[in-house]
């Protein structure tokens, strides 16, 4: 059985190596998607076994510091992207930061009839939607599939004001004067169709997150609908509600 430096706490080495691998990775200016030395090296490098190493690469994977291709080796991942269930907006709106850049595609825009499933969202008042279909990239790496419905009675002429960067949160309350008053969120986990499979770049195994959203406006009316398909290793979702004791 191999072992570790006895001069050190065998207990926490692994702790010491998750913190030189990320320390390695700043050092020698490894970014996502560069491949990192192989178990041995890494054992020759920090002076430890491969139980260890193991140890400290299967926890930085957890934590999304790195990702595993089998065949190929251990990679630099991006952390996953927290993202806020409550927030009435896009969850597209709030992702951008110094450290991330957040770009859409328009993959289409078009009219189709309502549905039953539509039917049921909007109570039957509406004959007609824009479905407008966009695919969001974190640093250019996909992250989600994002399905919005408008009705076009409420909104006519919105599919000309649209543009792959827009928000329609914006176009909705500032170009027509509708004022958001809650929202409903579902959240189930579900495995890719071979649409998803497509656009997201995943297989069949992969988790995707399904946030399925109907926005409301004046008198607990439907004003938008939307269903997005995040994937799941690479987000971290969070729920935060502020009590008002007064």
């Amino acid at each position: 059985m191999e072992k570790d430096n006895l001069n050190r706490d065998q207990l926490y080495l692994y702790e010491e190596i998750m913190t030189g691998l990320k320390q390695y990775i700043d050092s020698h200016g490894l970014k996502e998607g560069d491949r990192i030395p192989t178990e041995k090296e890494l054992g020759d490098l920090f002076k430890a076994s491969r139980i260890s190493i193991r140890r400290a690469i299967k926890e930085l994977v957890e934590e999304g510091t790195l990702n595993i291709v089998r065949g190929k080796g251990t990679f630099v991942s991006a952390p996953r992207k927290e993202i806020h269930l409550l927030d009435l907006q896009g969850f597209s709106e709030g992702l951008t930061t110094d450290n991330d850049t957040i770009t859409k595609d328009i993959i289409s825009i078009k009219r189709v009839k309502s549905n039953k499933n539509l039917d049921r969202i909007f109570e039957n008042q509406y004959d007609e939607f824009i479905e407008l279909v966009r695919k969001v990239y974190r640093n250019d790496q996909a992250l989600s599939l994002d399905f919005a419905y408008l009705p076009t009675e409420l909104y006519p002429g919105i599919e000309e004001r649209i543009t792959p960067e827009s928000s329609t949160f914006t176009i909705i309350h500032d170009d027509y004067g509708v004022e958001f008053k809650k929202v409903n969120k579902n959240l189930e986990f579900v495995h890719p169709d071979e649409e998803l499979q497509g656009h997201l770049k995943v297989n069949s195994l992969n988790l995707l997150v399904l946030v399925d959203k109907v926005i409301y406006g004046e008198h607990d009316a439907p004003v938008h609908y939307s269903k997005y398909y995040l994937i799941a290793d690479r987000v971290k979702l969070r729920l935060e509600h502020i009590i008002d004791q007064n």
